[in-house]
Parts: C-alpha cells; sequence; structure tokens
C-alpha cells in the first residue's frame, strides 16, 4: 500500500523550502483501531512556525480529512470520513481516540479543517465567548483573509458589530471587504498602518483579534489605538505571543489580554457547529481556499505559506 510521507529534510525550514517527499510503510492496524487514507491536509503557517526548528527527517505537522479504509473498532466504519492530527502523511493509523467524525454539515468535507473547524472555533469561542463582542463596538482582526481572521470578521458583523481588516496585499484587503464584510481593510504594505488605525477608529477599538504571530499588538499599544477596556484576544497558544512588555502596556492602558487555548473548548464543538454550519449554509460565513493537488506538490505548497504567498486557507488534495 502506498504511503507518501512530508518530511523535514534539514533544520530549520526555510520560506525555500527545506522538505522531502519520501515513501514510507504503511502503519499497521490494532485491535480497536483505524486505518485512514487521506483526502484533504491543511498547511497551518501557525503549526510550521511552532516546529521551527524541527528535527530533520520529523513529519511536517498537519490536520486532516481522512477516509476510513479498514477499521476493528465499533465507532468508526469503513468509509467514514474523519478528522485526524496525523501529520502530513497518505496513510494514518489510530487506536480511535482523539478522532473527529465529520458532521453531516461538513459539506464541502474539507471545511472541517477550516471555517467550520479549528479556526472557526477560534474565531467563534475568541470573539464571542472571551470578548462578549456586542452590537456597535469596532473590532480590529489582523491577517483578515486568513480562515480565522475572514471568520472572525464576518462574526462581527452578524453580532452587529463593525469589523476592521488588516492584510498584507490589496486582494486580500478587497476580498475581505467584498466578500467577507468587512467595513474596510489596511494594507500593511502600502499604508501607514498607525494613521489608519486612527482614522476609521479615532476612539479606538473595543476589541482586537490575533489568531497569528501577535505583530500588530505593538503597534496598537504604543500607538494607544484600543479603547479603554478594550479586549486583545490571542488565539494562538505560543509562548512568544506576548511579551512581558506588552502584560504592563496593557495594564497601563487599562486593556484586558485574554488567552484562548481551543481545547478548553472542545467540549462545545456542538454548540459551535449548530450555529456555523447554519451561517455557512446561508453564505454569511465565507472563507477563500487556495489548494493544490497531489502529496508530491505538498512542499510546494508548504514554501509558498512560509513566504506568505498563499491566500486564505492551504490545503493539499491527496
Amino acid at each position: 500500500m502506498r504511503n507518501l510521507e512530508v518530511r523535514f529534510k534539514r533544520a530549520p525550514a526555510t520560506p525555500h523550502g527545506e522538505f522531502e517527499v519520501v515513501r514510507a510503510e504503511a502503519p499497521h492496524l490494532v485491535h480497536g483501531g483505524i486505518l485512514c487514507r487521506a483526502r484533504w491536509l491543511a498547511v497551518d503557517p501557525l503549526r510550521l512556525s511552532l516546529a521551527d526548528p524541527a528535527t530533520p527527517g520529523e513529519i511536517v505537522p498537519a490536520l486532516g480529512v481522512y477516509e476510513v479504509i479498514e477499521s476493528r473498532n465499533d465507532v468508526f466504519t469503513v468509509g467514514q470520513c474523519v478528522v485526524l492530527d496525523c501529520g502530513m502523511r497518505e496513510i494514518c493509523a489510530s487506536d480511535g481516540r482523539h478522532v473527529i467524525a465529520l458532521h453531516p454539515g461538513h459539506s464541502p468535507p474539507w471545511t472541517a479543517l477550516g471555517v467550520l473547524g479549528p479556526p472557526g472555533m477560534t474565531a467563534y469561542f475568541g470573539l464571542i465567548d472571551l470578548a462578549g463582542v456586542q452590537a456597535g463596538e469596532t473590532v480590529l482582526i489582523a491577517a483578515a483573509s486568513s480562515v480565522a481572521g475572514a471568520t472572525a470578521g464576518q462574526l462581527a458583523a452578524i453580532k452587529g458589530a463593525r469589523a476592521v481588516g488588516v492584510d498584507d496585499t490589496a486582494e486580500k484587503c478587497t476580498w475581505a471587504t467584498r466578500h467577507a464584510r468587512f467595513a474596510t481593510c489596511i494594507n500593511s504594505r502600502t499604508e501607514n498602518v498607525s494613521r489608519r488605525l486612527r482614522q476609521v477608529a479615532p476612539r479606538g477599538f473595543d476589541i482586537f483579534f490575533d489568531a497569528g504571530s501577535g505583530e500588530l499588538l505593538d503597534a496598537l499599544l504604543t500607538g494607544r489605538h484600543l479603547a479603554p477596556g478594550a479586549r486583545v484576544v490571542l488565539g494562538s497558544d505560543r509562548p512568544d505571543h506576548t511579551r512581558t512588555g506588552h502584560e504592563k502596556a496593557a495594564a497601563e492602558a487599562k486593556v484586558r489580554i485574554l488567552r484562548l487555548n481551543l481545547r478548553d473548548y472542545e467540549h462545545r464543538r456542538a454548540e459551535f457547529l449548530k450555529d456555523a454550519i447554519v451561517w455557512y449554509g446561508a453564505h454569511r460565513l465565507v472563507c477563500r481556499e487556495d489548494m493544490i493537488d497531489g502529496m508530491e506538490n505538498a512542499p510546494v505548497q508548504i514554501a509558498k505559506v512560509l513566504r506568505r504567498e498563499h491566500f486564505g486557507q492551504a490545503l493539499v488534495r491527496v
């Protein structure tokens, strides 16, 4: 049985690509387990950055939608599609734990990796539960065209708030305003970000949602672009997302920094899907996919993500 895997060729990985596709032996099925074949794999820039530096030969991290091809499990059956965190590999064996069955509303199936998956949950619980977004508030969102960013902007609009995005190309900003219901979007490469932030929110932002690197947080705190009582939602659990200086500056500005650990909300997945599937079906939640075909081409997609050249959710269709 063919089993291709994408591994780090050398460390650290660079935007020019330091990955290799290798043929490995297919894993063995154990009692109570399932054997699955990948259908779609998500290339997550945050997970790539957390894996750097990686050990040469290590599997590139990736969440995927898999089809069960063999089963010795009482819950999962052959032909069923599930979400697994197996890394970027074609064939995956699981003992049946930490496996998520696709909901009928996951249509197309790869939405389980994006707008109806972890990035969507990050936006939903970060904005609605942690930040408690209210109608009439102004919400600033970094990486507006990313899955989590775009979902957060649309959720803000659904809740009656005003969404302002920041992204790094005119094309991404245009998409955010035309398709994702952002009131406006600031191009960080061609515009004076601090000046534009002051123009679009002279009284400051009520919420800042950041599921990325935290690069914009410095400018917000030093430029006093956050309103007193503002909430900063960090959708990433990376250890360097905030520094001691951030915490001090936030306290002086009377701003709350809120960290979202998605694992704390896993038991509320059904609550998220109940709302999100309805909104997605009504086209109130949209997401742009950047898809490439074939495991052989996965290193090209990974390198593109590292260079920040992808637009929307980066996927590999196997």
